[in-house]
């Protein structure tokens, strides 16, 4: 598996996201179990896709067959060594940049690296976005002070790669 994540994949992860507020990323208010799909991609692999997939995740399990994208949150590479690669979660979608799921604008980082054999990631930041217009699937960016506080939240996401059938590396 060494060196496998350097370039283009789709895997599956079982993560745990803690919340917190959004003016205090570091007071965690409840904890989840969430799937993401997590993928590098772009014409020389600097992107990183984060989506939220529906289903319970269980540890010892494989991810389910069916996992789709709900909210997507991009990066952009921001530094890579042979231990780890690093990326720049982004607030706007980048130009001519499809992905799947609603686009979630964020701020923070991602970091992927292997440990104990396995693929692993973690990531921190913040977003804050409006609700879902009836006719877009997009998301806007938020100014500070938000109007609407309690759509915004700090977050802290562990996330471990699963065996799943939807998987890709290139």
């Amino acid at each position: 598996m060494a060196g496998m994540w350097k370039n283009g994949f789709v895997v599956a992860m079982a993560a745990e996201f803690s919340f917190a507020a959004y003016h205090r990323p570091i007071a965690i208010r409840r904890k989840t179990g969430r799937w993401i799909i997590v993928s590098r991609c772009g014409p020389s692999s600097e992107f990183i896709t984060i989506a939220s997939a529906a289903g319970k995740v269980e540890l010892d399990a494989d991810a389910p067959i069916g996992l789709v994208p709900i909210n997507t949150a991009v990066g952009i590479l921001l530094s890579e060594t042979a231990e780890e690669i690093t990326f720049l979660m982004v607030r706007q979608q980048p130009t001519h940049f499809p992905i799947a799921g609603t686009f979630l604008p964020t701020d923070g980082y991602c970091r992927i690296f292997e440990s104990h054999g396995k693929l692993q990631l973690r990531s921190e930041g913040r977003h804050a976005h409006s609700a879902r217009q009836p006719d877009s699937r997009a998301r806007s960016d938020m100014p500070d002070p938000l109007p609407n506080p309690r759509r915004a939240l700090g977050w802290h996401v562990e996330a471990v790669r699963h065996n799943w059938i939807g998987e890709f590396i290139s």
